[in-house]
């Protein structure tokens, strides 16, 4: 553990430490993350982590310290854990105390520290574990409460009531501190006060319990609802955080949550996991390729017959999944077994590498209990066959009947997955990606697996989907995109393909979707969340001109990674420079009502270009990654339904191929192109769109 700690604050050192050089001018629109691991003697680094994943997700520039000399050079500091009577000396708390006095803003969760009351504006406080929900004073208007417009959000859920206990919170009684929220019982749950120059925060509960444990789904059943439906407790409170930050930070600079500028991303998935949905699924990949959308497919490769399942995936079945990647598709894992028992780690241990499918054979009668299943077999045979079978990298799963079983993340690790799709968004009280910790444990080591929860599907608890409600199901689904659409948080929709009237819902879905939408597969989506994970910049503003900052290390940036200006639209200049001074070209749109969305050229170039795009420019053509070793994306926008072509050309001018000539719909657009069949060298791909045509540049290197 020791050794993951080190690990753990490295990579947060480099991501964050060229924050450490930036001028104290600039300071003052970073958030400095208070690390109080050591001083409050924590095991683990859940409270560090959970702050840091709001941080990132919220897009919001921020460095790490203990320091609280360090930290008062930013503008805002929050503690990453409890403000106890011993957790800082007497002079950093008189230090505390004075930043807030000269302008600094302050938040700390669980502040029981007397010496702190008159900073807080309170008098006493008072712990508890049978608090149910925290609700907002939506009704003061407090700039912080931007976000929080769902009345979903205005009330957010500490755990069930029908448990006696739940987690531990603390209510705070106010003397001179407005009241922000309050808790079931009424008592002050989140506090802010004006202390001289600055403004002091205190929530009263800890960070690890309302992200880090929900993401885990070791909460006492905080969920209102399982999925198909908008739950957004963990959500609620990074967007009141990034409130606190936009009402104090005027023009705030935000990493965008949504390709391009996309108002939110849907993820379309298929379930392949029955004969029927071999036979179906072509029906959907077909429309999905003739609108121009590229999906996830995910394969059960149930190669045994037991008394659940026949053994449908053979010599017959794989033609039919190599037509839909042939159609650009993408391919992840759905098991071997798809057993409902799977979370039961009495019946799937987590076994030992090594499995392939003649030694792996698990078994169910229909009636009892899994023999012969481990959680590496799961994983890793279905991983090798899909592998073997297509010539395709596996870096998705998802767990049949979405059993999330305690070792399904060291497992997924181990083999070299990426990305999980088990959890329902719903049931851990969270749309955004987090990063998957394993053991199911707030203590366990960081995986490098992320987990893209689940968050509408065709499976409804009561009333199942049909041929004759679908349409009712489209609403729901709609509904919860919409309200996902508000935070620019993304959606996963799960349809198994076993139906043609869950095609016509689908297709319903889509044609009915809001302006905004960016649909694709997870794996498209995962890389870009990925890079977007590592982005690092920071800003100032002086007068009416906004100066940005990014590390040259980073750049180019992925073409998908954009940047939101709050209120940016009354500012008269936006640039852009390197951190050793050369300017970076930018465009920019009007987002939101008075909002300034940014995306940055792909290399940095003499002088600032204007603003103003041309043709080329409003189709925003890009190719990623570029060089690119065995597949990439072509990537545009179009703004109307329109006929395009895209070829591919060698450096002697022959066409070499036609990945795309059809009528795509308005958004943007991403064709996959195998570039493994191809030598490495430099070619072309070439766009025609109304008889207009841009060609541009590409690597491929083996």
């Amino acid at each position: 553990m020791k050794v993951f700690f080190l690990a753990f604050y490295f990579v947060l050192f480099m991501c964050h430490s060229y924050v450490a050089q930036i001028s104290a001018s600039t300071n003052k629109r970073t958030v400095a993350i208070l690390d109080l691991t050591i001083n409050n003697a924590e095991i683990s680094e859940a409270e560090i982590f959970s702050i840091t994943h709001m941080l990132k997700t919220a897009g919001i520039p921020f460095l790490t310290t203990s320091n609280v000399n360090t930290a008062k050079n930013c503008g805002f500091i929050i503690a990453s854990s409890k403000f106890d009577t011993n957790t800082f000396t007497a002079t950093e708390k008189d230090s505390l105390i004075s930043y807030v006095n000269k302008g600094g803003i302050l938040i700390a969760p669980n502040m029981r520290d007397p010496y702190f009351n008159s900073l807080f504006g309170v008098s006493a406080n008072l712990n508890s574990n049978a608090r149910y929900t925290v609700s907002f004073n939506y009704f003061l208007g407090d700039p912080s409460f931007k976000w929080l417009n769902d009345t979903m959000e205005q009330t957010i859920s500490l755990g069930r009531n029908t448990y006696t206990a739940v987690i531990n919170s603390r209510n705070y009684t106010t003397a001179g501190a407005l009241s922000l929220a309050v808790f079931d019982d009424n008592t002050t749950a989140i506090t802010k006060h004006t202390y001289g120059q600055g403004t002091s925060y205190a929530l009263g509960f800890s960070f690890r319990n309302l992200v880090l444990t929900n993401q885990q789904n070791l909460d006492f059943n905080a969920n209102r609802v399982y999925s198909n439906g908008f739950e957004p407790t963990s959500d609620a409170l990074m967007l009141f955080i990034k409130g606190i930050y936009l009402a104090h930070a005027p023009r705030a600079l935000w990493l965008h949550t949504s390709p391009f500028n996309s108002k939110t991303t849907l993820m379309i998935t298929h379930d392949v996991d029955a004969t029927s949905a071999y036979d179906t699924m072509q029906y959907y990949s077909d429309y999905e390729n003739s609108i121009g959308i590229h999906t996830s497919y995910f394969f059960t490769t149930h190669y045994i017959n037991d008394g659940l399942l026949s053994d449908f995936y053979n010599l017959n079945t794989i033609p039919k999944v190599q037509d839909v990647l042939n159609k650009g598709h993408v391919a992840g894992s759905h098991s071997v077994g798809h057993f409902p028992d799977f979370d039961d780690e009495a019946v799937f241990p987590l076994g030992v590498l090594g499995n392939t499918p003649s030694s792996y054979i698990p078994y169910n009668s229909g009636t009892g209990a899994t023999t012969g299943g481990s959680v590496l077999g799961e994983v890793e045979v279905s991983k090798n066959i899909l592998e073997s079978n297509f010539g395709v990298l596996i870096n998705t799963f998802r767990a049949g009947y979405l059993c999330f079983n305690d070792k399904i993340i060291n497992a997924l690790d181990t083999v070299g997955y990426t990305n999980s799709t088990t959890l329902s968004a719903a049931d851990v009280l969270t749309n955004f990606p987090f990063q998957q910790h394993k053991d199911r444990s707030t203590s366990g080591a960081l995986a490098n697996v992320w987990e893209y929860p689940m968050t509408i599907s065709d499976v409804f608890s009561s009333n199942p989907i049909s041929n004759t409600n679908y349409s009712q199901k489209v609403a729901i689904w709609l509904d919860v995109i919409n309200d996902n659409l508000d935070n620019n948080s993304p959606v996963v929709l799960l349809i198994h393909p076993t139906r043609r009237y869950k095609l016509t819902a689908q297709q319903d879905l889509i044609n009915a979707l809001p302006n905004g939408v960016f649909v694709t597969n997870m794996e498209l989506f995962a890389n870009y969340w990925q890079k977007r994970n590592l982005v690092s910049f920071h800003s100032t503003v002086s007068n009416d001109t906004l100066l940005i900052t990014i590390p040259s290390a980073a750049l180019p940036l992925d073409p998908m990674i954009s940047f939101v200006v709050d209120n940016g639209q009354s500012l008269a200049h936006i640039k852009a420079l390197d951190d050793n001074g050369n300017p970076i070209q930018i465009m920019q749109s009007n987002f939101n009502t008075n909002d300034i969305i940014l995306h940055f050229a792909t290399y940095p170039v003499v002088g600032i270009r204007s603003l103003e795009k041309n043709w080329e420019e409003t189709f925003y053509l890009n190719a990623f990654p570029n060089p690119t070793y065995s597949n990439c994306y072509i990537t545009f926008k179009l703004d109307k339904l329109t006929k395009v072509k895209i070829e591919i050309i060698n450096t002697l001018g022959n066409y070499l191929n036609v990945l795309s000539e059809d009528n795509l719909m308005e958004g943007w657009h991403n064709v996959p192109f195998m570039t493994s069949n191809l030598p490495a060298g430099i070619y072309f791909y070439k766009i025609t769109i109304d008889s207009k045509s841009i060609t541009k540049k590409l690597i491929i290197s083996h």
